[in-house]
């Protein structure tokens, strides 16, 4: 006998003992000396508990349906640099992969962040016109200027967007490798920047076994990603160390 048929058993029994002793002296006297009324009153007991508990099935069937809902709209998106895919982690997947891209190196304008580029992009549906012939901000790819394990300067950066199903929130914490207690550990790398004599760019956690794209050798320039290190002064030290370079991890919760 399952548990469920057990439990149903067991609140049968529950609500016709509560039944029969709410009933008064004199109703009780009647059904002893009547045992079709003790009869009908069981019956309709019988049907009371169906009725109850065909409600609460379609209770639980309709929350089982908004859980699903819940879990299918929970979860966080983050950016993995420098790989073609996603974290062999539980309940993390890959959105689409690209390109990493941004403004250029030297030139004062463009956007600041730094972007996953897919590689299928789409013509926007429509036409525009501007003040002047150049009055268009610019956006270039990027390339590494470090080697580290299989990948070289100045090959090409490549990135993935990914979503973890099982947190609610992604988080970058640079100068660390491990993740705070109770936060699953995406990947960890080395933090990148732009060069400090250059334009300012992001600070972002480049994965510690990086990627390249394939045939990209050539010396373009674009978004350039650069080891960073940390300088003593305002930064104190320790706990931080002079000309050290600056690891990274990404976590989510």
């Amino acid at each position: 006998m399952g548990n469920a048929h057990l439990r149903s058993i067991l609140f049968l029994l529950f609500l016709g003992t509560k039944s029969l002793l709410s009933l008064e002296r004199a109703d009780r006297l009647l059904i002893n000396s009547d045992p079709q009324a003790f009869q009908e009153q069981i019956s309709h007991l019988t049907q009371e508990l169906n009725t109850l508990y065909s409600e609460i099935n379609d209770l639980r069937t309709q929350v089982a349906t908004q859980n699903k809902v819940i879990s299918s709209s929970r979860g966080s998106t983050f950016i993995i640099w420098g790989k073609n895919s996603c974290p062999a982690v539980n309940g993390t997947e890959k959105v689409y992969n690209g390109v990493a891209g941004g403004g250029q190196y030297n030139e004062d304008g463009n956007g600041a962040n730094t972007l996953c580029l897919p590689h299928d992009p789409e013509h926007p549906p429509f036409s525009i016109s501007v003040a002047e012939g150049d009055d268009y901000a610019h956006l270039y790819g990027s390339e590494y200027r470090l080697n580290l394990h299989r990948v070289h300067s100045p090959e090409d950066v490549p990135c993935a967007v990914c979503r973890t199903h099982l947190a609610s929130s992604t988080i970058m914490v640079p100068g660390k490798h491990t993740c705070p207690v109770k936060w699953q550990k995406q990947y960890s790398g080395l933090l990148t920047a732009s060069r400090h004599v250059y334009q300012k760019s992001e600070y972002l956690c480049l994965h510690e076994d990086p990627d390249f794209l394939e045939g990209s050798r050539n010396k373009d320039d674009g978004r350039l990603f650069y080891p960073v290190k940390s300088v003593c002064g305002s930064l104190p030290c320790p706990p931080y160390e002079d000309d050290m370079l600056v690891s990274c991890v990404v976590c989510s919760g």
